[in-house]
Formats: structure tokens, C-alpha cells, sequence
């Protein structure tokens, strides 16, 4: 047998397959909706799950969580990034059991995690000059990036949170000079790394170097949040405490450049904090008084950049909140010590729905949203190939996020407009390419739809006016009904 005989057959896929399931233990069940926070006070630290649905019953001291913490979801497992401890903890959904803790370094600060696929992820690290690149499966490390040239004169970038776009990893660069008492250099960044090739882009190619992004804000910081649609990344920098010359950046995802501030810090209550989208035009962010602690709600409107109406007050910290775009619901945690827990707000009506919080045990600290995802879109679909002699094309295309595998679909040229689809074909792959596309004589347009390989497809893009294209209805040779409610590529 060759090589050849070797990877026509598929034997390396079998393999890692078998190398998968060994190194990450699979979940015993999976996961239902919840939502999942990290919670805490000066003694211990913890975690608590509430249902998404009335009356949010809520299970609390599930599993300890590491202190100062942040957590994210991919992939079917919690990621609970500890500041204080230098870890990262990997948590099943189904369980709440512990599965692996692995360091980012000691003494690092560690306070993201991405997951770019099962087996890379990438930390950020608030105490090195380089970013984290490592097997989550396993804690291994798989490299280091270095981000040392977006350094002030003290070498460290300060990074902070991040967030993924295709194969480009966005990477806040606070830039606080500690020769000088910490205070910010001017401007803040964002890294941008291609995690194809590990290197950084070159956001500014008319200038000498790599280039980041240069905010008009200060000091980036907390989550950020993408409108895959407009092709949007949000960034809170709000510069220094009492510094009221920040805001909201608003950045173009593809032309790699700030757009400009959108929600300005003079127009919030207060030091400007976390903040969620709801949509394209409408969020909700926190203000921080200075008087004494306290967190004010309020919503925002994008378009003007303004404040609407403050919704809740809290005499304490709040540094995360959480989006549901099923039930568009916010989740908003309160860590006041005299009643912590977790208040529902109907971002419908601006509505409190819970007369009380939902207590969470120990106060909460950074709460996610967890459903089941469907694929989001695949991109960047081209025809690469053509055999006269069979009439088949070769396409090759960019997999659709959480997909396991891709249906291919077409209609002529003459009708894209109204996307009237006169043919498909099922289960062509999850690896980008397929080789035996023959819709027959004539021209054509194709689309490629992610699924999950059972019964669920994703989205099939969206069209130049940012519309969703319509998914095919009449006659489909592929049994998959369509869910949008809770893609991958919501962020």
C-alpha cells in the first residue's frame, strides 16, 4: 500500500480522530441551554448555572473556578481564564466537572482564551511580550507569538481581551508605560495575527513596520463585540479612570482601521464600562461613578451615540453581561454583597422580568450565554478547476464555523437575483474542497451551506445589502432545515 493508497482512504483522519477522543474525554450527555457565570468574593471563588427560560432556576457551587476570572465557551466546553492563578480551567457543560487545568505561565496574567478549532487556542498574557499559542485538549504549548514591536519603552504590549474574525485574531494593546506610573501611550492597538500563518498583519502598510490598529480611545479593554453583517468590531477604550476622553471604537473589519468613536465616554453616566449589541443600532453599557462604587445600566443607540434611559443601579462592580438573541434577554449580573445574583431584563421593553436577582451563591462575576450552535457562513467560494473530459468543476471555499460538513447548492446565472436554486449536492465535506461539482451545461451560480452532518444547516451568506440569502425551499435533495437562532459566528 502507498502513501497515496494511505490518504485516499482516509486513514489520517481516523487516526486524529482516535488521538481526539484520548487526549479530551467526551461528554457524557450533552449540554442544555444555560447560562454559566463565574462567581466569587474575597474567600473563595465558584461558578452557577441559571436556565434561559422562566423561572431561571439557578444551581449554584457547582464547580470552584479559578479567582479573577473571565470565562468563554467554545466547542462544546467552558473556559474559565484565571488572572490571579495563571490558568486556564476547561470545564464540561454537561457536567460541571473540571476536565483540565493547565498554566499559561507563572506570573503571566493571563486574561483571554480564543479557540481558533478542538486543538488551538491562543492566550493573551497581560505580563509577556509575546501571546500564547497552545493545544486546549492538552494545556501543550504550541509556540509564542511576539507582539513586543506594539510595546511602549517598557517592552510589554499589555494585552487584554480578544476576539476571532476568520483567521484573523484580534489582540486589544493597552500600551501603559510603567517607566512613567503606568499611564497610557498614545495610540492603544489592536494586534491583528493571521492564525494560518502565526504573523502579524500589517494593519498600516504606508507606514514603516507592522502596524496594529490604532484606536482613538485609550487603554482597550473588557469584551468586544462583532456584527459579522456590517463586517464590525466594537472596542471599549475608555482610557484612564476619570478620563472621560474615550469610548466605543468602532472598527472596519476588513479595511483594518478605526472608524472613530461611536458612543463617546462624555455622554455616559460615569467611567464607561462593559457593554453588550443587541443589535446593529441599539446596546446596553455600564457607567462607573466616581462618588462611590456603583454600576449604571443604560441603553445606548448607536446611530447618534447617545443614552436612551438608564435601566438598573447597583453599588457595586459590574465588568460583564449577557446577550441572548433567542429570547433577546439580558443577563445582568449584580455583585452587591446584600443581594448577588442575576437580573433579567426583556431588551424588548426594557423590562425588569425578575423582581428580585436570581441569587448565584456567591456574587457573580462574568456570566455567558450557552446554547448548541448551528454553522454560521462559509466564504470566499471560487471555482478552481475544471476537467473537460467529465464536466466537473472544483471548488474550493473557506468551512463554514462550527460545521461537519458543507452541502453545495446552485441555480443559472440568469436567476441569482432571486436566488431560484435548480440543484444540490449533500455532504461534500468539512475540509474546503470538492472536486465532482457537474450541474450540467450552461452557467451557474453556487453557494456552499455548513451543517452539522445531521439535520441542521447554517447560513447560506448574506447578500451586498447585508440581507440573508434565502435558504433552498422547493424540492431540496438535502434533508436539513435551517436554524439561524444561535450560529457560531454570533459573537
Amino acid at each position: 500500500m502507498t502513501a497515496l493508497d494511505i490518504l485516499r482512504r482516509g486513514a489520517p483522519m481516523l487516526l486524529w480522530g482516535s488521538i481526539l477522543a484520548a487526549a479530551l474525554p467526551a461528554s457524557g450527555a450533552a449540554a442544555e441551554p444555560h447560562l454559566f457565570v463565574v462567581t466569587g468574593d474575597l474567600l473563595r471563588s465558584d461558578s452557577a448555572a441559571l436556565d434561559l427560560d422562566p423561572p431561571w432556576t439557578a444551581r449554584v457551587d457547582l464547580e470552584p473556578a479559578g479567582a479573577q476570572a473571565i470565562v468563554r465557551h467554545f466547542f462544546g466546553r467552558h473556559y474559565v481564564v484565571s488572572e490571579s492563578a495563571d490558568t486556564i480551567q476547561v470545564i464540561d457543560p454537561a457536567t460541571f466537572d473540571t476536565i483540565l487545568t493547565f498554566s499559561a505561565g507563572a506570573g503571566s496574567r493571563p486574561q483571554d482564551i480564543a479557540l481558533v478549532d478542538p486543538g488551538t487556542a491562543y492566550v493573551s498574557r497581560y505580563e509577556r511580550a509575546s501571546l500564547l499559542k497552545v493545544d486546549p485538549r492538552t494545556g501543550q504549548t504550541l509556540g509564542t507569538i511576539d507582539l513586543s514591536s506594539l510595546a511602549d519603552a517598557d517592552g510589554l504590549p499589555e494585552m487584554s481581551m480578544m476576539a476571532l474574525d476568520r483567521d484573523r485574531l484580534f489582540v486589544q494593546i493597552q500600551r501603559l508605560d510603567r517607566l512613567r506610573a503606568g499611564l497610557p501611550i498614545r495610540p492603544s492597538y489592536l494586534a491583528v495575527v493571521d492564525v494560518t500563518t502565526d504573523a502579524l498583519v500589517d494593519a498600516d502598510p504606508e507606514a514603516a513596520g507592522v502596524q496594529g490598529i490604532a484606536l482613538f480611545g485609550t487603554v482597550p479593554m473588557l469584551k468586544m463585540h462583532r456584527d459579522t453583517a456590517a463586517r464590525r468590531l466594537f472596542v471599549l477604550a475608555p482610557g484612564m479612570l476619570l478620563d472621560d476622553s474615550g469610548g466605543i471604537d468602532e472598527i472596519d473589519l476588513d479595511g483594518l482601521r478605526s472608524l472613530g468613536t461611536f458612543l463617546p465616554e462624555t455622554e455616559s453616566i460615569g467611567d464607561l464600562g462593559a457593554f453588550v449589541m443587541t443589535s446593529p443600532d441599539r446596546g446596553y453599557a455600564v457607567g462607573h461613578t466616581d462618588l462611590l462604587e456603583s454600576s449604571h445600566l443604560f441603553e445606548f443607540t448607536r446611530a447618534d451615540g447617545r443614552i436612551t434611559s438608564e435601566i438598573h443601579l447597583t453599588f457595586a462592580t459590574v465588568r460583564g453581561m449577557a446577550f441572548d438573541p433567542v429570547t433577546g434577554r439580558l443577563f445582568f449580573p449584580d455583585p452587591d454583597f446584600t443581594a448577588p445574583g442575576i437580573h433579567v431584563i426583556d431588551t424588548s421593553t426594557n423590562a425588569r422580568l425578575t423582581r428580585d436577582p436570581v441569587s448565584t451563591g456567591l456574587p457573580p462575576r462574568d456570566p455567558i450565554v450557552v446554547r448548541p450552535h448551528t454553522p454560521g457562513e462559509a466564504v470566499e467560494l471560487r471555482v478552481s478547476g475544471f476537467d473537460p473530459t467529465t464536466g466537473d468543476l472544483s471548488i474550493a471555499y473557506r468551512p463554514a464555523c462550527g460545521s461537519s460538513d458543507h452541502n453545495v447548492v446552485w441555480g443559472r446565472l440568469e436567476d441569482v437575483a432571486a436566488y431560484a436554486y435548480s440543484g444540490e449536492a449533500c455532504g461534500i465535506g468539512a475540509g474546503g474542497m470538492f472536486d465532482r461539482l457537474n450541474p450540467g451545461e450552461g452557467s451557474f451560480f453556487f453557494l456552499v451551506v455548513g451543517t452539522d452532518g445531521v439535520s441542521t444547516a447554517g447560513s447560506y451568506g448574506r447578500d451586498s445589502a447585508g440581507r440573508e440569502r434565502p435558504e433552498d425551499t422547493i424540492d431540496p435533495a438535502c434533508a436539513f432545515q435551517q436554524d439561524l437562532g444561535f450560529t457560531c459566528d454570533i459573537w
